[in-house]
Formats: C-alpha cells, sequence, structure tokens
C-alpha cells in the first residue's frame, strides 16, 4: 500500500499540479514567486528538478511536445499524441481481440515510460 500511495502521490502531482504550471496556469499569481511559474518549475537546477517534478520526462521536453506539438496540433496527423495512429499497428493486426486488450492494458499502465519519456525526449531532437 505503501508503493500505491507513492505512485499516486507521484502522479498526481504531475497531473495536478506541474501540468497547470507548465501551461503557465499560475504565472500571473503571487504563486509564480514561489516557483510555480512555468520557466522555473523543474528546470534550472538538480534542486528544481527532484523537488517540482520527480519524473522520467525532462520538463524542458515535455513543454515541446505537450505544449507546442500536442496542443498546436490537436487531433492532427503532425500531433505526436494522436491515439488513432498511434495504435493503428495494433487495430490493423490479426491476433485475437482479448490480446489486443492485453497490449492496451499492458500501455495503459506503462505509457509514461513506454511512450511518453521517448515521444517527450524525441521532440527536443
Amino acid at each position: 500500500s505503501t508503493v500505491l500511495c507513492l505512485s499516486l502521490g507521484c502522479f498526481s502531482r504531475w497531473t495536478m499540479i506541474a501540468h497547470h504550471v507548465c501551461h503557465g496556469g499560475y504565472d500571473k499569481t503571487s504563486a509564480s514567486e514561489d516557483g510555480y511559474s512555468r520557466f522555473k518549475f523543474g528546470v534550472g537546477n538538480i534542486y528544481r528538478r527532484i523537488v517540482d517534478w520527480f519524473d522520467w520526462m525532462l520538463p524542458e521536453a515535455w513543454n515541446v511536445e505537450h505544449n507546442l506539438m500536442h496542443h498546436y496540433h490537436l487531433n492532427e496527423f503532425s500531433d505526436p499524441d494522436l491515439v488513432q495512429r498511434n495504435l493503428k499497428s495494433v487495430r490493423d493486426a490479426t491476433y485475437p481481440k482479448m490480446l489486443k486488450y492485453v497490449v492496451v492494458g499492458f500501455f495503459m499502465l506503462t505509457w509514461k515510460w513506454t511512450y511518453y519519456a521517448v515521444s517527450t525526449f524525441s521532440q527536443l531532437e
């Protein structure tokens, strides 16, 4: 149960705080003075990286992939997070439907490592 709580805490911090900070949601508030600014959060030094963004992905890479590539090309072919394109090989595969559900389930549990970390990093190049 401790591992589950740690995982939930890390994931919640990423989805509920980091996501909104990196979109600039706190830039015009007093919270930005405490580091909750898209220009300070998780970047600049190892302390900020560990305290703000203790994750597999680089915050700079996430900002490029998510804020620029994803939001400016939402549901277009150039959107790196286009699920219809990214899972086409599973959809077109000839193996049984139950196995497809297992594959999708696997990616649901591991998407930050198997997809998102790689996808965000590749956008920096």
